[in-house]
């Protein structure tokens, strides 16, 4: 795990039908642009979105492009909540391209350690 005392946290934990889960991949491509780096963890129902093939509202196009963007541009960590996964059945589903599945562990180290958590 990258250090994350140095990083902006975003904790994605809101609904896939209210577009708070979407909203924080957004905040996560602006916050790079003040010069901080920023971690992508997604929880509760917002793990959908680390799964290949989930197509929240028919914006499953953008939403590959944002994180793709986060990923490979910003060279942000995005993170999904293994439990969350297990909890909605999406355990055994492939996720997007360089989103990793992490414990509840490390996430919740993630959000101790950083020196500034938003949760969405």
């Amino acid at each position: 795990m990258a250090n994350p005392t140095e990083e902006v946290v975003i904790l994605a934990r809101g609904s896939l039908s209210d577009d708070r889960a979407m909203m924080a991949v957004r905040v996560g491509l602006a916050i790079p642009l003040g010069g901080h780096g920023v971690v992508l963890l997604l929880v509760d129902t917002a793990a959908a979105l680390g799964v290949e093939g989930v197509d929240p509202a028919g914006r499953g196009v953008q939403l590959s492009r944002e994180i793709s963007a986060l990923i490979e541009d910003e060279e942000a960590p995005v993170r999904v909540e293994a439990e969350s996964l297990e909890t909605l059945g999406l355990g055994h589903l492939p996720l997007r391209r360089g989103v990793e599945a992490v414990p509840r562990s490390a996430v919740e180290e993630w959000c101790r350690s950083a020196r500034f958590c938003l949760v969405l």
